[in-house]
């Protein structure tokens, strides 16, 4: 026996006697429940075909129950509703019964539903209704009259149910029939088996999953056109791969290739819907309507105008837009043929090219509805789930990142830091301390790629952030992304995880940002690229002067320490004692050269907190051993560097030598190892037993392989050279030379 009562709760039935009796009336009409018996009695209906879904044997006849509570709350009667209808199906014996058929007021079955427990029941059954009708249409084929026929399921989920119905509408669209040769038509279909061919073949098998058993449609109305946000739902654990399964079986069944196209395609469509979700809460535009409502033409109108608003308020970037009523009104005071070529043009023009959710590679009529076939299936994938949340749903940022994961191929130094990566770095950063101040810090992944740092960085303050505050502190959290792609990957992934008022820039990190300011940050926390020629050649002179280091730069085209750079953009961005965490190649700490220069800026400007090992294998294929920094900008002003430096001057200078110039001379000598006093023997330059220390002795060869030593030596040379010639036209001579 199946458990009843978690439905009879879910469904608001009241108990009405102490011996286990419930009902539920709806609009006069009442359904009562037996638990003793485990009867369920309905109200007058019009025809029971049989009691099997009339009591507790099994969990679908409580999906049933559902139903006709949801028939009747709509207002349908009684009178025209039938639970286990008889049919007999094909030339045998064999026969079937539908569990529910709704018939219209003049006795024509109008509605045929077939129940289904939640879950591999019902994808069973939609598998088969999509391989040969499955039930639903060997009822239709003895009724012919059904307008829609459903695939319905449900389930308690605590105290609540949760819902989903796949409906066929059997009706024409002539406008879409005028598009096709010789089309199969429901009308001209003569039972079951040609309207599947008609569903099949003409309509490639289209279906919507709203718009016939919601409470806010009338009776006998089919198609409702309005969706709202209300009606949408949260995505839970159970169906995030559900998800990733079905978009690999659309991209599989459409033979698909490039993954990095498809994952493209459908960032926009995230796009898209986000602020469909927005902008449109009482009438979404982010859905599929039906062929008997809607046509590719006007779905992909709809996607082309959510996506130009998104890019303009998101990632600032406009994208040209043109709408059919744009042409229209452009030729308001005229209309002749020209105006019907130019129509004709424009529609060429804006449908059958590539376009930003084209999965296959559209130039011509018959590929954009090859496409269109693809994004229909991908839009009805996404349509019924609730992306905007109040509260961050963990599972719909897994959905995301699976998506991502199997999306994304990763090039050019672009490398996606591994999540527990991620989390270390972050949760290694004093987020406690940042996050007690009065004014709310400034956050920035420079070089954001897909968020990663910036979303984990927004989920761990909300320990230290009053809730009030959260919002306040996403705006404060930027992200800069060079790559057009992955910005929008960044913002998406944003709103995935309810973190909305994260900024991401679409712009290079090393140039200038109207929206950066320099000395503003509390924290920077990145994986920046490495390892790109001639990436300063994609810097104007101007903004290359910035950086300290690029004086030291030989050949622009050649260059290619790149992350250099970008350790030097962190000490501009960062404020006073500002602390940032970076991953950078372990070679920034042993290559000379440049390397030298960027390891003594950064031991002038930044206190070296901690340094973090990962190896060869943290990044994949790529075999570089890396490196995390963890660093505190120093106090200033005064700059401490500065004042160190002025302080060695005057020791090495020996003139108005102060107190502390000596204490930090001492506290060098006893860090290295070395004996003050005889380090003394530098102020003098008489060297008598400095040089034979192990430390001195190594500078010493260091400095004879020099060129500024071998220049002396060359100049001793020619000295003694003069001495032993004394001719003086030929000392003239070596002069000149």
């Amino acid at each position: 026996m199946a458990n009843i009562e978690p439905w009879l709760k879910a469904l608001n039935f009241n108990e009405i006697q102490k011996d286990n009796l419930f009902e539920l009336e709806i609009n006069s009409h009442k359904i009562e429940i037996n638990i003793g018996e485990e009867k369920i009695s309905y109200p007058n209906l019009k025809e029971i075909g049989r009691d099997t879904t009339t009591n507790f044997s099994s969990e679908e006849n409580f999906v049933v129950l559902d139903i006709i509570v949801g028939l009747l709350k709509q207002g349908y009667l009684p009178n025209q509703i039938s639970i286990e209808k008889g049919y007999k199906l094909g030339h045998n014996t064999k026969s079937g019964n539908a569990d529910v058929t709704i018939d219209d007021y003049e006795g024509n079955p109008f509605l045929i539903i077939e129940a289904k427990t939640f879950g591999p029941e019902f994808d069973k059954e939609w598998k088969n209704t999509l391989l040969d009708g499955g039930q639903l249409f060997s009822y239709e084929k003895q009724e012919n009259k059904a307008q829609a026929l459903v695939l319905y399921a449900s389930k308690v989920i605590e105290s609540s149910i949760e819902r989903i119905y796949h409906v066929i509408h059997l009706k024409d669209n002539d406008e879409f029939l005028a598009t096709i040769d010789n089309p199969k038509s429901y009308k001209n279909a003569k039972g079951g088996n040609d309207k599947f061919e008609v569903w099949r073949d003409t309509y490639q098998q289209d279906f919507r999953t709203t718009g016939v058993l919601e409470q806010t449609i009338k009776p006998f109305e089919i198609g409702k056109i309005k969706s709202t946000v209300s009606e949408l739902k949260e995505i839970t654990h159970d169906e995030v791969q559900k998800k990733y399964n079905q978009f690999a079986t659309i991209l599989r069944k459409y033979n698909v290739g490039g993954r990095e196209n498809a994952f493209d395609k459908l960032v926009n469509l995230f796009l898209a819907k986000i602020v469909d979700e927005e902008q449109n809460q009482d009438d979404l535009k982010f859905n599929w309507k039906g062929v008997a409502h809607d046509t590719y033409f006007d779905l992909v109108d709809r996607l082309q105008r959510l996506y130009q608003v998104g890019m303009e308020k998101f990632l600032n970037e406009r994208v040209s837009y043109v709408a059919e009523q744009d042409i229209e009104d452009a030729f308001r005071l005229r209309k002749d043929a020209a105006k019907d070529a130019i129509f004709k043009y424009f529609k060429e023009l804006k449908y059958f090219s590539n376009n930003d959710f084209t999965f296959l590679d559209v130039y011509n009529e018959q590929l954009f509805y090859q496409n269109s076939r693809i994004l229909v299936e991908v839009v009805q994938m996404l349509q019924d789930m609730k992306l905007k949340t109040e509260e961050q749903n963990q599972f719909l940022g897994d959905l995301f990142e699976g998506f991502l994961d199997n999306g994304v191929k990763q090039s050019e130094g672009q490398f996606f830091t591994p999540l527990p990566i991620v989390k270390f770095i972050v949760s290694s950063l004093p987020l406690e301390k940042i996050n007690q101040n009065t004014s709310i810090p400034k956050v920035i992944d420079y070089a954001s790629g897909a968020g990663h740092f910036l979303n984990e960085y927004a989920e761990q303050i909300k320990k230290y952030v009053d809730e009030t505050k959260l919002h306040d502190c996403y705006s404060a959290i930027y992200g800069i992304e060079k790559e057009y792609r992955l910005s929008k990957v960044a913002k998406v992934s944003a709103f995935m995880y309810g973190q909305d008022n994260i900024n991401i820039i679409y712009g290079d990190a090393l140039d200038e940002q109207n929206q950066i300011e320099d000395s503003t940050f509390s924290v920077v926390v990145a994986n920046p690229p490495y390892s790109v020629k001639g990436f300063l050649e994609t810097l104007s002179e101007k903004q290359r002067e910035k950086y300290n280091l690029s004086s030291h730069v030989d050949r622009l085209e050649t260059n290619n320490s790149i992350e250099l750079f970008f350790l030097e953009r962190a000490e501009q961005l960062l404020k006073s004692e500002g602390v940032a965490g970076i991953i950078v190649p372990s070679s920034v700490l042993s290559n000379g050269g440049l390397y030298a220069k960027a390891r003594k800026r950064l031991l002038e400007n930044f206190e070296i907190i901690a340094i973090a090992e990962f190896g060869s294998k943290t990044f994949g294929s790529t075999g570089t051993n890396t490196i995390a920094f963890f660093l505190r900008k120093k106090k200033y002003p005064p700059n401490e560097a500065d004042n160190y430096r002025y302080a060695i001057e005057r020791w090495f200078n020996n003139t108005d030598v102060e107190t502390s110039d000596i204490s930090i001379v001492q506290n060098y000598c006893e860090t290295v190892g070395l004996n003050y006093d005889l380090y003394c023997e530098l102020q003098t330059n008489e060297f008598k037993n400095l040089l034979e220390v192990e430390l001195f002795q190594e500078y010493k060869e260091v400095f004879e392989k020099s060129s500024i030593a071998k220049n002396i030596r060359k100049k001793e040379l020619l000295k003694s050279i003069l001495k032993i010639i004394e001719n003086q036209s030929i000392k003239k001579y070596f002069m000149g030379l």
